[in-house]
């Protein structure tokens, strides 16, 4: 009933009770479903008033918390909504959801998970750090000349492809204008 102010809560709980805990007509009358307010009467007789109050701000359990409310519901000691209601945790689903998540990767499976868009690699490679020592140097030197002379043999490729164009353009011109 997260949805739901408090004021509204407690009139529905005030409703059932006064109609002798009847659960159908309760859910008739408010247009709800049988879960939503069979959690709120949990909450309603496990904290009072208290218990019914709206949390606005979403919370964020540690790993370790998870843990434990995860350990205290496969040991048996809480069924879900117990657990819910005893760590003051919003959903039963949430805990559900926990479960399944130690059961397919376990203890990792309870860590935060990161949140955004992956960050973008980098198009180019990044420059290699200053040089600390003669041979680094050399290297570097070595490394930077390689690259020159494979971007000079690209670029003597592509002009060499040009002028075969070019020569045979104007050798079809020529046949053309024959």
């Amino acid at each position: 009933m997260t949805k739901y102010n408090q004021l509204f809560k407690q009139q529905v709980i005030d409703f059932y009770l006064s109609h002798h805990q009847n659960l159908s007509l309760t859910l008739r009358q408010f247009g709800l479903k049988s879960r939503t307010v069979r959690h709120g009467i949990a909450q309603f007789n496990y904290s009072g008033s208290n218990g019914l109050a709206v949390l606005h701000t979403k919370r964020r359990y540690s790993p370790e918390f998870k843990l434990s409310v995860v350990q205290a519901v496969r040991s048996g000691e809480f069924t879900l909504l117990e657990a819910s209601l005893h760590f003051e945790i919003s959903n039963e689903s949430v805990i559900f959801q926990w479960l399944k998540a130690f059961e397919k990767q376990g203890i990792t499976g309870l860590l935060p998970k990161p949140k955004g868009r992956p960050s973008m690699k980098p198009k180019y490679a990044k420059m290699p750090p200053k040089p600390t020592n003669r041979l680094e140097e050399l290297e570097l030197e070595n490394l930077r000349l390689r690259a020159e002379v494979a971007f000079l043999k690209k670029l003597d490729e592509i002009i060499k492809r040009d002028e075969a164009k070019q020569r045979k353009l104007s050798r079809d011109y020529a046949k053309a204008s024959r």
